[in-house]
């Protein structure tokens, strides 16, 4: 305002100055104030002191938490828009499309875009945020807390079900359920697995005074059902103050035969030792098969006599067959393999990483000094177009020789060892033994990486998403990722969008609670769920305390080059003076 009234006050000077023989003639003092007006506007267009935006006291700008927990059992989201409404002009935060509750309450972004009006920022909420204890000090000093303490009632939700994507008909699969109990902890409760109306399996998890328990239930998996199946973990009993946090869902590919097979042509402690550690790195079920005499084959798990018919038929139908043993009849069975033949040069064999290869993951931050040597080893051809992943070197002297590498030919993707003892990298634990589950996770990785065989362009990253959270997909064609279409059929109407990936090669969605069949423009189809369930149903203490702004956040200012009719009165006031000064004879 100061710079605005020194403008003022040297136009009108320098007006007067210019015409201060003649003042009192009426024309004269029309130039005069024609000349101020002009170089008043000029000037400020030229030093551009700027201007509030406002000249009055606004409104605040209520912030309204959104979010599941405020509509949950004990929510108050009906009084938070009540408050907002009083204190100011509301908006709300926490939601995954606009009107849709979201499963995560962040504040960071949301401040940030208010305080940039140049308003006071009240932000109304129960406090669970999730990111408070991440929001700058200098943020929360310009923002008002009221806060809405949520309500605890009694309830118990499934908090966690932790169950494998994939299994084989027959086989006995494990659920691990956690529950969490909230106002008044009881003894027990139970929970039901089912399978449409047909119960699974069935049992009592107790909390024993405590506010968590766990409880593990062994489902077997009826012979005849194979296909996609959606599981049902429910909390039966007595109605809580919660009813969506009592379901829990699992979609679960049944299989005829195990998607991992392992065959112990030669039984010894690599194969047990890739067994074990395949049934640990792996998600889908791995069967193995041992052969204690030629032509005698044993299930690994309990050693029941299998036909020789359902072990080649097993491993035929394998998305990854390992054999450790020989291996000459097995070179074109399954989609990919794991091809492990005895080495017969014997000697300390000190193993190094070749380079660039999908397993060099198991040598990062390693000494290969320090590990194990092998016992013994066999040089392994590299086909053209393959890779080499470790090579072999005779008591750290000489040459190395390759003794793992990979190839993708038509047949599928096939990764052979040759390389005998590296058993004893499990057996001394730490570094060793994580370098050997390292390796052999990354060279199934690879194996089960094979480009899809249905044409499909991405794929769902989890068949199963949280209330209030996006659908995540993933690019899984070769090449840069571009926009594709998708036709989703579920509750309601079909509906028709796009993926649009990001640069990690991820794409979202935002769906509404349901189970969804989706088909992708160009090939590739699939189904997914939105469970009812969202962390933010169950109650956590709050994290963002009540609190009131420090200072009021300034006001933007405004670029008086911004404004078009300053330039024009510039304009006009010089256009006006010329035509009077010529009338006057002075030009």
């Amino acid at each position: 305002m100061a710079v605005l009234t020194a403008v003022l006050l040297f136009a009108a000077a320098l007006a007067a100055w210019t015409y201060r023989f003649r003042l009192t003639e009426r024309t004269v003092v029309f130039a005069a104030i024609s000349r101020a007006v002009a170089v008043g506007a000029l000037l400020l267009l030229l030093f551009d002191p700027g201007m509030l935006a406002r000249f009055h006291t606004p409104r605040p700008l209520v912030l309204v938490d959104n979010s599941v927990s405020m509509h949950a059992a004990g929510g108050s989201i009906d009084s938070a828009r009540a408050l907002g409404a009083s204190l100011g002009d509301t908006t709300t935060f926490g939601e995954l499309v606009p009107g849709e509750p979201g499963g995560r309450s962040e504040l960071d972004g949301p401040i940030r875009g208010a305080l940039g009006a140049g308003r006071p920022v009240v932000v109304v909420t129960d406090g669970e945020i999730a990111d408070a204890t991440l929001l700058p000090p200098d943020l929360l000093a310009q923002i008002t807390v009221r806060r809405i303490d949520r309500r605890v009632d009694d309830d118990v939700a499934l908090t966690r079900v932790t169950a494998p994507a994939r299994a084989t008909a027959g086989d006995t699969v494990t659920f691990e359920v956690e529950l969490t109990a909230s106002g008044t902890v009881p003894d027990t409760s139970r929970v039901v697995i089912r399978d449409g109306s047909q119960v699974l399996a069935a049992g009592t998890a107790r909390f024993d005074g405590r506010r968590h328990a766990r409880v593990r239930l062994s489902v077997r998996i009826p012979t005849g059902v194979t296909g996609e199946r959606w599981i049902d973990v429910v909390r039966s009993g007595e109605p809580d103050a919660e009813p969506d946090d009592d379901l829990r869902q699992v979609r679960m590919a049944v299989t005829p035969t195990p998607g991992v097979v392992v065959l112990a042509a030669s039984p010894d402690w690599d194969a047990r030792f890739l067994y074990r550690t395949l049934r640990e790195v792996v998600e889908s079920p791995v069967r193995g098969y041992v052969q204690l005499e030629p032509g005698r084959w044993r299930r690994m798990d309990d050693l029941t006599p299998v036909a020789a018919a359902d072990v080649a038929a097993a491993a035929a139908r394998a998305d990854l067959l390992a054999v450790r043993g020989d291996t000459v009849r097995w070179r074109q069975v399954g989609r990919a393999r794991l091809l492990w033949a005895p080495s017969v040069t014997t000697g300390d064999w000190y193993l190094t990483p070749a380079g660039a290869s999908p397993i060099m993951g198991a040598f990062a931050g390693l000494d290969p000094d320090s590990l194990p040597p092998a016992v013994a080893v066999a040089a392994v051809p590299v086909p053209s177009g393959g890779w080499v992943g470790m090579h072999a070197r005779l008591a750290r002297r000489g040459d190395g020789i390759g003794v793992l590498a990979g190839r993708d030919g038509p047949a599928g993707r096939t990764v052979i060892f040759g390389v005998d003892g590296l058993y004893r990298w499990a057996f001394r634990g730490g570094a060793s033994d994580q370098a050997w589950r390292t390796l052999i996770a990354d060279a199934a990785a690879w194996l089960l990486g094979s480009p899809d065989q249905a044409g499909a362009r991405a794929q769902v990253v989890d068949a199963v998403t949280q209330r209030g959270r996006p659908v995540r997909f993933r690019w899984a064609a070769t090449g840069a990722p571009t926009p594709l279409g998708i036709t989703l059929e579920g509750p309601g109407a079909e509906r028709i969008d796009s993926l649009r990936f990001d640069g990690a090669g991820e794409a979202s969605l935002a769906l509404p609670v349901g189970k969804y069949q989706y088909q992708l423009d160009g090939g590739g189809r699939g189904s997914l769920a939105v469970e009812p369930f969202s962390d933010e149903l169950v109650p956590a203490p709050p994290t963002l305390e009540r609190r009131d702004a420090e200072f009021t956040p300034t006001a933007p200012r405004r670029s008086l080059r911004d404004m078009l009719w300053l330039f024009a009165l510039a304009v006009a006031g010089f256009g006006s003076e010329w035509m009077i000064r010529r009338k006057l004879g002075l030009i």
